[in-house]
């Protein structure tokens, strides 16, 4: 049997939902006359269990977990201590690492400099730059810092720069791309290379415009500009169909073929020398602005053993990217790139720290990062494999209840509140823009997807502050994740539902009087 009562709260209209009724009758010795019936909805627990009881396949996996962070205590588990893996939940591990080991208020620092006659760039793993979204955030196009730059340098009454164009990207280590993604992935956006310089997402955005002939070759343009990509160009104007773009992952050469009626633009593709796009890019922009370079780009370390810069740098100006517009990306977008370059860039924090004598930004030292706040946490790491920050690797596995308790801890640190706001909110932005609408803004999570992998943490706030922090998990179901979307949506509007009642009162329980 179900009730739903309507409640008005300060919030509005609020509907209590009973999915079972218990009855109690209580007759008084005189006859009855004042009987009266107590209606109690069910634990909880047994909503939450019943939930996910019944899974559409038998080869499905589940772990989920859910601690009251009012009560401090684990209210529910099933499967908790299941390792699996948690395709783009593991985003949480790399924002929460990246959050304790450089602080809310960091901000990555790309410098500009002199060394002599040569121009120099200090990357800081910064993969804001040229970042199309953060730079509209802030009402500007994607080149503004680099036309900053250039202005800098004219206002220093450079015109030419007699040396060479040196960029530094040692603050991480060499390892552009992990050993354990799928090579099917790799010239996709989401498995861009990761580099301590970064630009517009380490990935090339390729138009292609028909001429004014049909059947003439099509013009095309990049960005960002550059004079590395070796673009080769069959397609033609005119026809039916859609051009095609071929790329090999570790080839900056790209093939443009078949038949193009109107301008087209192909999605992002990665480029595989991120530290050279970026000083191309910078070398193309000088060039446009009248400014020339006598001699080559070159690769090469300027940045000391302990971070610093060497006494012979003249900076002539730096951009800053701060840490909670990449955590956005990070966490509302689910953009990878943004994620390995936070576990990265914690990575070298903490090896840092450690007092190690070459400290780089690398997933094994994030990786001990993220162990480190665990064990502050006093989360146990039994059971974890980080192998990136993203999640694309299969190689990833964590618990649900490593995933409920590193929210729960978090949220009482200095960092909490941060955290909680980097997330997607449900029916409202990122990758939960259509899921759970209606839900007053009270869900903050992360999503993650894989083949064979759906998996959902994060926090349902009550009034005032988050009242409940979880993960539900699911690996190894065939064919679609539709079922399990919608089992961790209904998830979610359990513990909705308890916020709601609450709100209006705090009790689960109706009574009635006969007759009235």
């Amino acid at each position: 049997m179900q009730i739903d009562l309507l409640v008005r709260s300060s919030m509005g209209m609020v509907r209590i939902r009973f999915q079972t009724v218990v009855i109690a009758c209580i007759a008084a010795a005189s006859g009855g006359a004042t009987t009266s019936i107590v209606q109690a909805g069910p634990p909880l627990e047994s909503e939450l269990r019943a939930a996910l009881s019944h899974l559409p396949q038998r080869e499905a996996v589940v772990g989920a977990c859910v601690v009251d962070l009012t009560a401090g205590r684990t209210i529910f588990e099933l499967g908790a201590d299941q390792p699996l893996m948690p395709a783009s939940t593991m985003k949480l591990f790399s924002i929460s690492a990246s959050l304790a080991e450089l602080g809310p208020q960091f901000q990555f620092q790309t410098i500009l400099g002199f060394d002599g006659t040569n121009l120099v760039v200090v990357g800081d793993g910064d993969p804001g730059f040229g970042d199309e979204k953060i730079h509209h955030r802030h009402g500007e196009s994607p080149n503004a810092t680099f036309e900053r730059w250039i202005d800098a340098l004219q206002q220093a009454g450079v015109t030419a720069i007699r040396g060479d164009l040196i960029y530094d990207e040692s603050i991480f280590d060499e390892q552009r791309i992990h050993s354990t993604w799928e090579r099917g992935d790799l010239d996709n956006w989401y498995a861009a290379p990761v580099s301590g310089l970064n630009i517009n997402d380490n990935c090339l955005d390729i138009r292609v415009t028909p001429a004014r002939s049909r059947g003439s070759s099509m013009l095309v343009s990049m960005t960002p500009e550059n004079h590395l990509a070796r673009i080769i160009n069959t397609a033609v104007a005119g026809g039916r169909g859609e051009p095609a773009l071929n790329h090999a992952f570790d080839s900056m050469e790209y093939k443009i073929s078949g038949h193009c009626p109107r301008a087209w633009t192909f999605g992002p593709v990665s480029f595989p020398d991120p530290g050279l796009l970026f000083a191309d890019s910078l070398h193309t922009a000088l060039a446009r602005r009248g400014i020339t370079v006598a001699g080559k780009i070159r690769q090469a370390r300027v940045r000391q053993a302990d971070g610093s810069l060497p006494q012979t740098i003249r900076i002539i100006a730096k951009h800053a990217t701060p840490l909670t517009d990449c955590l956005t990306r990070a966490g509302k977008d689910s953009q990878n790139l943004f994620a390995e370059c936070l576990l990265k860039r914690a990575g070298y924090a903490w090896a840092k720290r450690q007092g190690l004598s070459d400290p780089r930004g690398s997933w094994t030292n994030g990786g001990h990062a993220v162990a480190g706040l665990l064990g502050r946490l006093h989360v146990s790491a039994d059971g974890l494999n980080v192998a990136d920050g993203s999640g694309l690797s299969r190689s990833n596995h964590c618990t649900a209840r490593q995933l409920c308790g590193l929210l729960a801890a978090s949220y009482s640190q200095p960092f909490g509140p941060t955290l909680h706001d980097s997330l997607a909110v449900a029916g409202i932005d990122g990758s939960l823009k259509k899921r759970l609408k209606n839900s007053d803004g009270r869900i903050h999570a992360k999503t993650g997807t894989m083949h064979g992998i759906r998996t959902l943490a994060g926090y349902v706030d009550g009034d005032n502050a988050p009242r409940f922090a979880f993960a539900v998990m699911f690996n190894g179901y065939k064919g679609g994740a539709g079922p399990y979307k919608e089992i961790q949506d209904r998830f979610c509007r359990i513990l909705e539902n308890e916020c709601e009642t609450q709100a209006v009162g705090g009790s689960r329980t109706l009574t009635a009087v006969p007759g009235r």
